[in-house]
């Protein structure tokens, strides 16, 4: 489907200062990590989550995913695995930071976000998932927050699971219980939840920082990708940009317009980092064909 060209680029923070908004924190962990996070050969691996037994995994196969343009066909698999690591090391090390260069927290939730609909975000935050979880170094939590599209619940087959939204409705619950296990060890998806359709109310300020403050408090030595709607077609977006750590911003080349990227980035808080994605991009120049060409023949 889609091809993810890595040209992934740290807006610094530098773009003022704003008071953090957000009401006071009182989370109630579901579960703390079991043991501080080792560094070895300058990664840090984080200890597994203990996580509950009980939950059903969800109900996925890599093929079925590929059908429906969430995977990566054979065909290009190798080079998007590659262009998706360049990602995952920006995405980890921004994480793992204890803040960023004005000094604000960064913390383990990354936002991933579009200008408009149909730009590739939610392959990205699904890919990028994977990727993350695949190297075995950290625990990811892949929420769906796009009650409108529900692509990730509905591609892994989780459209019957409860989720976010009953989460948000019955504040309380263990987001654990909701987080369910998949083929990939150290990858959980937290669906959008069977009432998404008529929880649009649900996104109040109040309801969503208490819920990802508890998020943030159990995996804070491990991932959490949060895919959202287009920022410029929902406000629930916004509420979610509050409690992120840093943001993706996917651009799809030749069809996102730049006013409309310019305007989503004027909506995201100055002092959150902010990554951007340039997906389906196809060289044009035959220094650049050359250049994939020499990439095609090295990996065979």
């Amino acid at each position: 489907m889609s091809i993810v060209e890595s040209a992934l680029q740290r807006l610094k923070s530098a773009r003022g200062a704003e008071p953090d908004k957000r009401p006071p924190a009182s989370p109630q962990p579901a579960g703390p990590p079991e043991s501080a996070a080792a560094e070895r050969g300058g990664a840090r691996i984080a200890a597994p989550l203990r996580w509950p037994a009980h939950v059903p995994p969800a109900d996925f196969d890599f093929e079925r995913l590929e059908a429906a343009g969430m995977y990566p066909p054979e065909r290009c698999a190798r080079r998007l695995r590659d262009e998706f690591r360049a990602i995952r090391r920006e995405v980890v090390g921004a994480t793992l930071q204890n803040a960023d260069a004005a000094g604000h927290a960064v913390g383990p939730i990354v936002v991933v976000t579009s200008s408009a609909p149909g730009d590739g975000k939610s392959y990205t935050a699904f890919n990028l998932a994977l990727s993350i979880a695949g190297q075995g170094l950290y625990d990811v939590l892949l929420v769906d927050a796009d009650f409108v599209k529900r692509t990730i619940t509905n591609a892994c087959n989780l459209g019957d699971r409860p989720g976010l939204a009953e989460l948000l409705a019955r504040p309380g619950p263990g987001f654990v219980d909701y987080a369910y296990p998949t083929p990939t060890q150290r990858l959980r998806i937290l669906p959008a939840g069977i009432g998404a359709n008529s929880a649009r109310d649900l996104f109040a300020p109040a309801r969503v920082h208490s819920l990802f403050d508890a998020i943030r408090t159990a995996m804070a030595e491990h991932i959490v990708i949060v895919d959202t709607p287009p920022v410029l077609v929902s406000s629930d977006t916004s509420v979610v940009l509050d409690v992120a750590g840093q943001v993706l911003l996917v651009v799809r080349a030749g069809a996102s317009l730049q006013d409309a990227v310019r305007e989503a980035l004027g909506r995201i808080r100055k002092t959150l980092p902010v990554g951007v994605v340039l997906n389906d991009w196809t060289p044009l120049l035959p220094s650049e064909r050359k250049t994939y060409v020499s990439y095609n023949e090295y990996a065979r």
